[in-house]
């Protein structure tokens, strides 16, 4: 295996990972609406209940969540459309396998080209 597939294991396998740690965001956070949801119907005033979560805390839960798995796609896409490409796919080809417009296609090449032109800017 070469290192390219390696970096591309190893991006598949941080996309995993955020999205579990999404889903269990996602599962807490249903915790806390069912929780919220009890205290309304035993006839709790929004006040009180709000009182016993932060709703702010589990909204940057999820915010951060959802940035990890952006992030991690980003990175994986990055690297399978640099792959696609050196394996001679063209542009509008890899836009029609991934159901992508071209333009996105295109953002993410020049990002790669960018990228490898500066120092240390491997994707």
């Amino acid at each position: 295996m070469d290192d390219g597939d390696e970096r591309i294991i190893e991006a598949i396998e941080e996309l995993i990972d955020a999205n579990r740690a999404a889903r269990q965001v996602m599962i807490t956070g249903e915790e806390v609406l069912q929780r919220g949801i009890e205290r309304l119907r035993a006839g709790e005033k929004i006040t009180e209940t709000l009182s016993y979560t932060s709703a702010g805390t589990q909204r940057g839960a999820t915010q951060e969540a959802n940035q990890r798995i952006a992030v991690a796609r980003h990175r994986l896409r990055v690297l399978l459309i640099g792959r696609c490409l050196d394996e001679g796919m063209r542009p509008w080809e890899i836009a029609n396998a991934w159901g992508m417009s071209r333009q996105r296609v295109d953002r993410y090449i020049q990002e790669m080209r960018k990228a490898s032109v500066e120092p240390g800017g491997s994707p």
